[in-house]
């Protein structure tokens, strides 16, 4: 006690200066876990199936609805890479589909709320529509398909977006497609948002 008492305002400073350092890395924490709430996330899945029939579902898992503005289609051969908006609907003649209902891509997604691309077959296809390699998807020696989706969040200043590249392969006469990653990219750095405007002219 007497210890105690000749050293009580060095462990007070020391206390106080405990405190301080716990509560400055609960407001880190807390700011951190704020900032990741604030975050769009977009995830790109496949389902029911693994060739080129199979859906592509996007899903925002943000804590807010998205606009999804945009949806490229970029398409890797060995000889080209070729980039084109899908973000409309359209036939095998490069129509627009005429159901009200399912002309386009485009328009608002809930918090937790799933939206049905198209298979991996019609979006190449669609992106082929209007090149001269124009034709069934399953006809060329595609080797991947990556899909990118911009969107609007929130009161930010610059487009979300998010991007997951499928690779191609055949076995047994059967074109197979599986994500090159486990998970969906998410575009958030400044520069890569700057990037989302320039992709946004492609659909315009």
């Amino acid at each position: 006690m007497q210890w105690i008492a000749e050293h009580r305002d060095t462990i007070t400073t020391l206390t106080s200066i405990g405190t301080l350092l716990v509560w400055v890395v609960y407001l880190q924490v807390f700011v951190n876990s704020y900032r990741r709430q604030l975050r769009a996330t977009l995830l790109i899945t496949r389902g029911a199936g693994d060739g080129l029939d199979a859906r592509c579902f996007l899903t925002n898992m943000s804590s807010g609805a998205v606009y999804v503005a945009s949806v490229l289609v970029t398409l890797q051969t060995p000889s080209q890479t070729t980039v084109r908006a899908v973000t409309d609907i359209r036939d095998g003649g490069g129509r627009i589909v005429e159901d009200a209902g399912r002309w386009t891509r485009q328009g608002p997604l809930a918090s937790g709320e799933s939206r049905d691309l198209g298979s991996f077959g019609s979006l190449a296809g669609q992106a082929l529509s209007r090149t001269s390699a124009a034709g069934d998807p399953s006809d060329l020696p595609l080797r991947s398909i990556t899909i990118e989706v911009i969107g609007i969040y929130g009161s930010e200043d610059l487009p979300v977006g998010a991007r997951r590249t499928f690779v191609l392969h055949e076995r047994d006469g059967d074109w197979q497609i599986a994500g090159q990653e486990l998970s969906t990219r998410q575009i958030r750095s400044r520069r890569g948002r700057r990037k989302l405007v320039t992709d946004l002219e492609r659909d315009r």
